[in-house]
């Protein structure tokens, strides 16, 4: 007779007693699963159809059996040098809890206890070993550099994450993304958790404000909060590798954090070849430094993308890191396996256990020229986008006369030796000020590119069909475009009521498109950190694939966004065009007291003022807009 599954314990708990959500909506085991997707929320009608996914059934099988999934086998084995995923679900679970739930028959769980769910996303920093799909900031940055494909804002279903909240006895909430503050709806889905859940946030360190509210007040209710900042070394390096961050501002929200009576704090590090070098003083930071009051510390050694493992160095680089670690671990001493007596211990513990990981995998690899060739043209590419110099550990390889800069040396060397003057990453030095620029509404100066590198005069903030409910006191609507960087496209199809000849409605198209486009292309401009763009528009009259469908009636009488009159002006259809740019009426109206502004006497006011550049901000943003996402607009970005 076969054992019961509560007298077996499976070799990872995960798919038992939780849900992993990546932002593009994909499914997986847990947020270390390498393996295809469970499904994807969008293509559920409830998120307990990705609990009980074939997948899931199936690797629950695998588990209670003894056996490893394919995407699994590297965290496993990962477990057996250091913390990783798998130890954190044998820490916070017990089998013995959870078993009932499961159905051996059908290889379904009746409820889920954890859920690891990102809403959206959102993320103001452009992190270099990132992935486009994971930050709005990164992907609009890549498109203009790379050319990638544009993926804008995405959101996941949160309404379905919340009925799947009230349905299930969760105990645990792990919030990442994107970074999970940015998300407006982020209070939406804190709000419907109970007050002995535990709720952890993946966060970047650059806010503790989502939608503009201050999250620390609806914080307070929970029993734990633990916070885990990503921060992937000491000032010069983290500001090279997280672009648009800004350290100063990451150690004020850490300690803001800490000062809340129910909240831990956890630092994390993704280790790839950039920070690699700085990583004892990383460590150093953590257990002594600046950041000595995080409660604990996690590190992850990326293995995607390729180009930033750390074993894409060639042998001098290698050895270098090895020095330098291994320095670390020296003056760190070796605890063997002490029981830890603090929380200083316990990080050292674990800084000890990551940095002999490191080293163990540093050299897990034959070096690849070619593949450090890659990395040293993406990174050149990637410095020169943003005017940065580059960490010194690669200055020598990257310069223009390097023998390694396009590969091999006549001689198979990788390129030059490292200098025997390469600063500590302790002495590195400040990034300039020019990186920290934020914003896109404020000029800086362009720098230099590369040779070959094709770099667009403007910010070219956003590429594709833009499309955000708006609302304003008892109005609501949809503003719709097309959007090439900073030329806009609106498509409008005009249905005329019986009566009004073609003749008429072709004087109606010629006197409404000059109006329109007089009043609002080519007089404003996308200004940022890589140039100026002019905003231009273009009125597009058509009888198909409409961005707004408008009623054309005998005049004169009241129009609207929807229904034009054959007595209107190109000031009047230039009104209404602003509407459909989603911008607000801005004229008395006893049903909106209290609408501000008002009386301007701008286009949105009296039809005959000038439109002005605030009422096209919105093009200059670099995600696609919902009505929701509006309210923190620039801002965002």
């Amino acid at each position: 007779m076969s054992q019961k599954p509560e007298d077996r314990t499976p070799l990872c708990i995960a798919p038992f007693v939780s849900l992993a959500v990546w932002a593009d909506g994909e499914s997986v085991i847990c947020c270390e699963d390498k393996g295809p997707q469970a499904g994807r929320l969008g293509l559920v009608d409830d998120m307990s159809g990705l609990v009980n996914s074939e997948k899931m059934r199936i690797a629950r099988r695998q588990f209670l059996r003894g056996e490893v999934p394919a995407g699994c086998r590297a965290c496993l084995d990962e477990a057996t040098r250091q913390p990783t995923v798998h130890t954190y679900y044998q820490e916070k679970f017990n089998w013995r809890d959870v078993a009932e739930a499961y159905d051996e028959t059908t290889g379904d769980v009746s409820r889920t206890q954890y859920l690891l769910i990102a809403l959206s996303n959102l993320c103001t920093y452009s992190c270099r070993m990132c992935f486009d799909k994971l930050s709005t900031r990164l992907n609009s940055d890549r498109h203009r550099m790379l050319g990638v494909e544009p993926v804008g804002y995405r959101r996941n279903d949160i309404d379905k994450v919340i009925s799947f909240i009230r349905a299930n006895p969760i105990r645990i909430v792990t919030f990442h993304g994107g970074n999970p503050i940015n998300e407006p709806r982020f209070l939406d889905v804190l709000n419907e958790l109970s007050d002995d859940v535990s709720v952890e946030i993946i966060s970047n360190g650059s806010t503790l404000t989502s939608g503009k509210v201050d999250i620390r007040p609806y914080l307070s209710r929970f029993g734990h909060v633990h916070f885990n900042i990503s921060l992937d070394g000491t000032r010069r390096t983290t500001e090279y590798v997280r672009m648009h961050s800004d350290f100063d501002d990451v150690f004020r929200h850490f300690t803001e954090i800490k000062s809340l009576p129910n909240t831990t704090v956890n630092l994390h590090n993704t280790i790839t070849n950039l920070n690699l070098f700085d990583l004892p003083a990383y460590y150093t930071m953590a257990l002594s430094g600046k950041f000595a009051d995080a409660d604990s510390i996690s590190s992850y050694i990326a293995t995607v993308p390729a180009v930033h493992r750390i074993s894409t160095l060639p042998p001098e680089l290698r050895q270098l890191a090895r020095e330098r670690i291994e320095g670390f671990l020296h003056g760190l001493g070796d605890a063997g396996g002490t029981t830890p007596k603090d929380a200083y211990d316990y990080k050292a513990n674990n800084a000890r256990a990551y940095a002999r990981n490191v080293l163990h995998r540093i050299d897990s690899v034959p070096y690849s020229p070619l593949l450090f060739a890659e990395f040293l043209d993406l990174t050149r590419r990637t410095d020169a986008f943003y005017g940065v110099d580059p960490l010194p550990e690669y200055s020598d390889y990257l310069a223009p006369d390097a023998p390694g800069a396009s590969g091999t040396s006549a001689s198979g060397s990788s390129g030059p030796p490292r200098a025997s003057s390469s600063p500590s990453s302790a002495s590195q030095p400040v990034a300039p000020d020019a990186v920290a620029a934020k914003g896109v509404v404020v000029s800086h100066p362009a720098p230099e590119p590369a040779e070959g590198l094709q770099v667009l005069a403007g910010p070219c903030p956003y590429v594709g069909q833009r499309f955000f409910r708006v609302s304003e006191c008892i109005y609501a609507w949809n503003a719709a475009y097309f959007q090439n960087c900073t030329a806009v496209t609106v498509r409008i199809q005009l249905n005329p009521d019986a009566g009004i000849t073609p003749a008429t409605m072709a004087a109606l198209r010629t006197t409404w498109e000059t109006g329109i486009e007089n009043k609002w292309s080519n007089h404003f401009v996308c200004a940022g950190p890589y140039g100026s763009s002019t905003i231009t528009v273009d009125v597009q009259w058509v009888t198909s694939s409409p961005h707004h469908v408008v009623r054309v009636r005998q005049g004169p009488a009241q129009s609207n966004m929807t229904t034009w009159d054959t007595s209107d002006t190109g000031d009047v259809a230039a009104h209404e065009f602003g509407h459909m740019l989603g911008n607000p009426d801005e004229y008395t109206d006893a049903n909106c007291p209290s609408r501000n502004p008002v009386n301007t006497g701008t286009v949105m006011d009296n039809n005959t003022g000038p439109a002005l550049q605030r009422h096209v901000n919105r093009i200059c943003v670099s995600a696609p807009l919902a009505a929701e996402v509006f309210s923190i607009g620039l801002d965002l970005i």
